[in-house]
């Protein structure tokens, strides 16, 4: 089924990139990629790689235009000092920070019925 109601690859680049300019993800690198299901393929989802834990959480938009973030699993134990569980607290709140920016962005823009 595709929902044409998501924001494009385009529009979510571009928050990202607005998002930026005045904020950032702290430790993390963020990348906007095209959808890789068939059915979305106009839409993005965005990639934020945790520099101090061994993951990626990836912020995605469903039908109903609502962002939600997905971490991905990781296996054993990663034993970190405090100063690195401080960056990796720091990389998550930011991260929330942009998905709840990213959220405001798509309300606002959201289409006409």
């Amino acid at each position: 089924m595709t929902c044409s109601s998501r924001p494009t690859l385009a529009e979510i680049t571009d928050w990202v990139a607005d998002y930026e300019r005045t904020s950032r993800v702290a430790h993390a690198t963020v990348h906007v990629l095209p959808q890789e299901d068939l059915d979305h393929v106009d839409s993005g989802i965005v990639a934020v790689h945790l520099n101090h834990g061994p993951a990626s959480i990836y912020l995605n938009v469903d039908c109903e235009r609502r962002w939600t973030a997905a971490l991905t699993e990781r296996s054993g134990e990663f034993p970190l000092p405090g100063d690195h569980l401080i960056a990796l607290g720091e990389e998550l709140l930011t991260t929330g920070q942009l998905c709840e920016y990213l959220q405001k962005r798509t309300d606002a823009a959201a289409p006409v019925s």
